[in-house]
C-alpha cells in the first residue's frame, strides 16, 4: 500500500483528506549554504519522506491483515500530517545551516553554526523517533493486549491459559530431550541406521532431525543435548510458573487503592490486577521536579488511564514507597 509517490522530482502525498505535493525546485534552495549540488539532497530528501510514509502505510496494511482493528484511513492520515510537519520544520532547521566548503572560510560563524547544526540534527531525530513511536502506537490500539505470536502481556484476559500452554510446551520439549538423550546412550555402538530409528520411535521427530541430533554437522557439537540445554528448559519452565502464579495472585486481589497526603497534593495508588499495572493518580498536573523523580522511578505518563503508571511486581511496589517517601508522606487519608 502506497500513500506516497515520487516521480519526475515531484513528491505527491494523499492520506485521507490529507494531501501534499512538493517539488525539488520548491525545496532545493533549502541546502543552498550546505552543498553544491542542492538538488540532489532536496531529491534525496523527497525520496525518503516517501519511503517513509510508505513503510508506515506497509506496517498498517500488515496489522490489519493480521486481524488488527484499525481505522486505517484515519490512522494515515494522522501519520502522514504530522511527520510531514514535522520533516518540514527538520527541513527549516537545516535551512539555517551552513558549510564554509559553500559559503567560504572569510568569517565564518563558527560557534554559531554549530548550535544551529545541533538544532537541526536533533530535528531530524524527532523525525526517525516519531516514525518508530508511530509504528509502536498503531500496535497497540490494534493489539491492546498483545500481538498474535508475540509477548504474553499480563493484561491480556488469556494471560492465564496462555502461559500454561507455554509451560506445558516447554515441558514437552524438557522430556523429548531427555529422551533423545537417553536413547543416544542406549544405542551407542550400534548400526547408524538403528540408532536414527530408534530415536524416531522414541521422539517422533522427522528422521533428519534424529539423524542431526546424533550425527552432529560438526563434532565438537557433541551428540545429544548438553546439561545447559536441559537446565535451560527447566529454568524457562520456572520463570513462566513464577509469573503465572504472580498474574494470577494479582486478579485475585483484584484493584487495591490508596490515598497519601504528599507535597504534590493528594496522590492516589491503584493496583490495577486486570491491566497489570500500578498506577498513580494525582490532582492535575505534578510539577516538573515531580514528573522527573516518576520518570526515574520507570512510570510513564498514560493518556488513556490518566495516570503515571508502570508494571504491578514488587518492583513496581518499591518504586511506589521510594516515590511517596521522597514526596514527603505526611498520613494516609483512606
Amino acid at each position: 500500500m502506497t500513500i506516497a509517490t515520487f516521480e519526475n522530482d515531484a513528491l505527491a502525498v494523499t492520506a485521507g483528506s490529507f494531501s501534499l505535493a512538493l517539488t525539488v525546485k520548491q525545496i532545493e534552495r533549502t541546502w543552498d549554504a550546505l552543498s553544491h549540488f542542492p538538488d540532489r539532497r532536496a531529491r534525496i530528501e523527497l525520496h525518503d519522506l516517501a519511503v517513509r510514509l510508505n513503510g508506515f502505510a506497509g506496517h498498517v496494511a500488515a496489522i490489519v491483515a493480521k486481524g488488527g482493528a484499525l481505522d486505517q484511513p484515519a490512522e494515515l492520515e494522522r501519520f502522514a500530517s504530522r511527520h510531514v510537519s514535522l520533516t518540514l520544520r527538520a527541513w527549516a532547521m537545516d535551512s539555517r545551516c551552513m558549510s564554509w566548503f559553500v559559503v567560504g572560510p572569510a568569517r565564518f560563524p563558527v560557534d554559531r553554526n554549530r548550535k544551529r547544526m545541533e538544532w537541526a540534527e536533533n530535528a531530524f531525530r524527532v523525525v526517525g523517533d516519531h516514525a518508530k513511536a508511530a509504528r509502536a502506537a498503531v500496535e497497540r490500539i490494534a493489539f491492546p493486549h498483545g500481538a498474535p505470536g508475540g509477548p504474553i502481556r499480563a493484561s491480556n484476559p488469556d494471560a492465564p491459559a496462555l502461559i500454561r500452554a507455554e509451560i506445558e510446551k516447554h515441558k514437552a520439549v524438557h522430556a523429548q530431550m531427555k529422551a533423545a538423550n537417553a536413547v543416544i546412550r542406549a544405542t551407542k555402538g550400534q548400526e547408524p541406521e538403528a540408532r536414527v530409528q530408534a530415536l524416531v520411535d522414541a521422539t517422533g521427530w522427522r528422521e533428519t532431525t534424529a539423524r542431526t541430533c546424533i550425527y552432529p554437522a560438526q563434532s565438537w557439537m557433541g551428540q545429544g543435548f548438553a546439561a545447559y540445554q536441559l537446565s535451560g528448559q527447566l529454568a524457562e519452565i520456572k520463570r513462566l510458573e513464577i509469573r503465572l502464579a504472580n498474574i494470577e495472585r494479582n486478579r485475585e486481589r483484584g484493584t487495591v487503592e490508596r490515598t497519601h497526603n504528599t507535597t504534590a497534593g493528594a496522590l492516589r495508588v491503584v493496583e490495577n490486577g486486570e491491566a497489570a499495572r500500578i498506577q498513580l493518580f494525582f490532582d492535575g498536573k505534578p510539577a516538573a521536579s515531580t514528573r522527573d523523580l516518576l520518570k526515574r522511578e520507570g512510570f510513564r505518563w498514560a493518556p488513556s488511564e490518566g495516570a503515571w503508571q508502570r508494571h504491578l511486581n514488587n518492583g513496581g511496589r518499591h518504586a511506589v514507597s521510594r516515590v511517596v517517601s521522597a514526596l514527603q508522606v505526611e498520613e494516609v487519608l483512606s
